[in-house]
């Protein structure tokens, strides 16, 4: 590849400023709370879904079901999340965050934001056509997804 290098493309780019914002968020505000990144991941996924169960939550992070459940054990031994039975499913087990969990799920998120809204304001009135922009990438990603994976 002659001209451009890897490294001056819009996907390297992207790559690069996801790995910083995940560093920054494990560095700053996860390590601290004595939280990993997946951990957190299952937090939200709780605090997003309401009650998922754990393949829901596995889906919705694309994370492998036995992490999960690894996590899932980490975080109620931490005291951060419960499982409950399914009233309609007793064999389906749903997770809840704690009112432990929940403070510090909130205050994770609040810090993140805090964060990164200084780093978004650096790109000034551009701001909300960029998350246009991003939310757009993110659908054509996803239906680009969907096109890959064999049905």
């Amino acid at each position: 590849m002659r001209g451009k290098g890897f490294k001056d493309s819009e996907i390297y780019l992207l790559h690069e400023i996801t790995t910083r914002l995940d560093r920054i968020a494990r560095d700053r505000f996860l390590a601290p709370a004595g939280v990993t990144y997946p951990e957190f991941l299952i937090l939200m996924s709780a605090h997003e879904l309401s009650s998922p169960t754990q393949e829901e939550v596995s889906a919705f992070v694309d994370m492998s079901k036995s992490l999960v459940s690894q996590r899932v054990s980490a975080l109620m031994k931490k005291g951060l999340l419960k499982q409950d039975c399914d009233p309609e499913n007793r064999r389906r087990v749903k997770l809840r965050l704690t009112d432990a969990g929940g403070v510090e799920v909130a205050r994770i998120y609040e810090a993140m934001i805090s964060s990164s809204t200084k780093i978004f304001d650096g790109i000034g009135g551009f701001r909300p056509t960029f998350r246009k922009a991003l939310v757009r990438m993110a659908e054509d990603l996803a239906r680009e997804e969907g096109l890959a994976r064999p049905r």
